[in-house]
């Protein structure tokens, strides 16, 4: 079981990069007389102490970028090394990189989310020992100052991908007893509830203030083409198709803007691979480029956006060789 544990550590890791600060102009893709919003994008920094990032999310003020980690360690024979999946954080400015927490009981963590007050860290592991000989995942709840995991009750065997906190509410994609789709469950955990069925590879969610939930299904059966899906899920538990036969990259990321009406996605290029950052108008499901492409930069990862600003940490587990993680600032 422990080998098996660290082998499935391996898939997981973050390195923050430090480069020069990007300025770029949305550029529409459906309405050309459509306003071109500018986005600031600064890589935060860059460490040999982790690699591969796969998620990040910002604190409720965005001064700060949280992100799932994996970091180095010589092993029991002090021979070769092995990889322990972990927390990190790091200013919204760049700066040191701070280690949170790295090690068991985390074995594959895909998606981390900020409670409401910005005190406790969501994180959705895919492949956490669930029992002896199960490893069909749960959430973990950490300390934004760090600490030991805590599992949240409730959410073991669920497979959990991607995760967004409002409220008192914990949501999250997965798989239950043979069923894909979004789930909820209590700040404290509990039994965690289907909201929405029928899909085929949830990950990315983002809640709105009144409930609602997009989701990104990336294999998706809602919709009739081929490609990723960013789906809305009513209050009501009513899927509806928002755009459909998009790329995105591996785990998908999507936040709402602040005034709720564009949601943020990171996707790909379907022509080139390359990484790309677009926006979906909710109202008339138009479609922008929000990056130019920028390096060869091939494995976009998770986005999230900060509780009370317009500012997103997204991350690219391959950028600059070892993977990157960016803070965007919307313009006004």
């Amino acid at each position: 079981m422990e080998a098996k544990r660290m082998e499935r550590a391996r898939v997981v890791a973050l390195v923050l990069g430090t480069v020069a600060t990007m300025v770029v102009a949305a550029a529409c893709s459906s309405e050309d007389e459509a306003p071109k919003a500018q986005a600031q994008i600064t890589p935060v920094a860059n460490s040999a102490e982790a690699e591969l990032p796969v998620d990040a999310v910002p604190s409720p003020d965005g001064s700060q970028i949280y992100f799932i980690a994996s970091s180095r360690a010589a092993d029991e024979d002090g021979i070769g090394q092995v990889r322990s999946a972990g927390v990190y954080k790091v200013a919204a400015t760049g700066g040191p990189v701070t280690k949170l927490f790295a090690g068991e009981p985390l074995a594959s963590p895909y998606g981390i989310a900020i409670s409401d007050d910005g005190k406790t860290l969501f994180l959705a592991d895919s492949s956490a020992d669930t029992t002896e000989d199960r490893s069909d995942g749960r959430i973990f709840t950490l300390s934004g100052d760090g600490g030991t995991p805590s599992a949240l009750a409730g959410t073991e065997g669920t497979s959990p991908r991607g995760v967004e906190v409002r409220g008192e509410t914990v949501w999250f994609t997965g798989r239950k007893d043979g069923q894909a789709g979004l789930f909820k469950t209590g700040l404290g955990g509990g039994s965690a509830t289907l909201v929405a069925g029928g899909m085929a590879d949830p990950s990315g969610v983002a809640i709105s203030s009144k409930g609602e939930a997009f989701v990104l299904d990336s294999g998706s059966v809602v919709g009739e083409r081929a490609g990723a899906s960013l789906l809305h899920v009513a209050v009501d538990g009513r899927v509806d198709v928002v755009v459909e036969g998009i790329t995105v990259g591996h785990p998908a990321g999507v936040a709402l803007t602040k005034d709720e009406r564009t949601a943020v996605v990171s996707g790909l290029d379907p022509g080139t691979g390359t990484d790309l950052v677009f926006t979906v108008d909710l109202a008339s499901k138009g479609t922008a480029q929000l990056t130019d492409k920028f390096g060869e930069y091939l494995e976009a990862a998770g986005l999230h956006r900060a509780k009370n600003a317009d500012v997103y940490a997204w991350a690219d587990s391959h950028a600059n060789k070892t993977g990157t993680v960016f803070a965007i600032t919307l313009g006004q």
